[in-house]
């Protein structure tokens, strides 16, 4: 489903993951896991629920909410944005 998104930390403004070296193949894999089957839980439960703007809206607040606790306002907010521009890469590619 695609690669872990690195949070920049106070210490190391990069975002590219090739400068990363802070993760393990096995770390980046279990994260991978954990996303994937959040990804696959929250796919489910739209299904069920048949609302998946609910779902997702209910998602994104616990996420957010939870990074910005974690990560503070300024990475919460960078990361958010990558996703959407995430988001807007695979659309134009999948439109070609």
């Amino acid at each position: 489903m695609g690669e872990v998104i690195y949070l920049p930390t106070a210490a190391r403004q990069t975002t590219d993951p090739a400068d990363y070296k802070g993760l393990t193949k096995s770390e980046i894999a279990r994260l991978e896991a954990i996303r994937d089957n959040v990804e696959a839980l929250l796919n489910m439960v739209a299904g069920i629920r048949r609302d998946p703007e609910a779902v997702a809206y209910a998602a994104a607040r616990f996420g957010l909410m939870r990074m910005y606790y974690l990560h503070g306002r300024a990475a919460t907010m960078a990361f958010a944005d990558r996703c959407i521009e995430t988001a807007e890469i695979a659309e134009d590619i999948s439109q070609r």
